[in-house]
């Protein structure tokens, strides 16, 4: 019975001690742990710009009062979703690598880039007067959703320059589970 008991117990401490690996990521490179959160918190910002760029082009493609100010939210949340990004990949912690650091910089380069893409739409929104024509709106808004659109486009080349900093960013990138449903849902 004892024996029974001390082997229900190393079996119980082999199982949580199993989970809290999966949980916390052992076995996981520094790489790959950073290219993790990095795709992690680029997903989240491409589906909600891209979910904002779908619905200022929809609210273009069929003008009707208020659309001035259901643009001005849609763009907000973009705005605000670029600060999130903004945010989270400044306190992510690359490996202490020159890899890291390269792949890094790059990052900044790109918060920096749509940053300026983000803050352009809004100062377009925010040009256009409260009592301007629906044609004036639609002229001036029309070009919006594809430039919110190339946002995403231009985090998929920065990923794969990201991966150009050296092999063991690259086999981070290619290993992490949130990176491999980046790609995939930029397909």
């Amino acid at each position: 019975m004892a024996q029974r008991a001390a082997i229900r117990h190393a079996s119980t401490i082999a199982l949580v001690a199993a989970l809290v690996c999966v949980v916390a990521g052992c076995g996981q490179s520094a790489e790959e742990k950073y290219a993790s959160s990095v795709c992690s918190d680029i997903a989240d910002w491409r589906d909600q710009v891209q979910k904002s760029a779908n619905e200022v082009k929809a609210k273009v493609q069929s003008p009707e009062t208020g659309m001035l100010a259901a643009i001005d939210a849609d763009v907000q949340e973009a705005v605000d979703a670029t600060d999130e990004l903004a945010s989270n990949l400044s306190s992510t912690n690359p490996p202490d690598t020159d890899e890291g650091r390269q792949a890094q910089q790059q990052l900044d380069a790109l918060v920096s880039q749509i940053r300026t893409t983000v803050n352009n739409v809004r100062e377009t929104v925010d040009s256009i007067p409260q009592g301007a024509s629906f044609s004036e709106m639609v002229q001036k808004l029309a070009p919006l959703a594809p430039t919110i659109k190339s946002l995403a486009v231009n985090t998929s080349s920065t990923l794969a320059s990201v991966k150009q900093a050296g092999s063991k960013i690259k086999d981070g990138f290619d290993n992490a589970d949130s990176c491999k449903k980046l790609e995939k849902s930029a397909d």
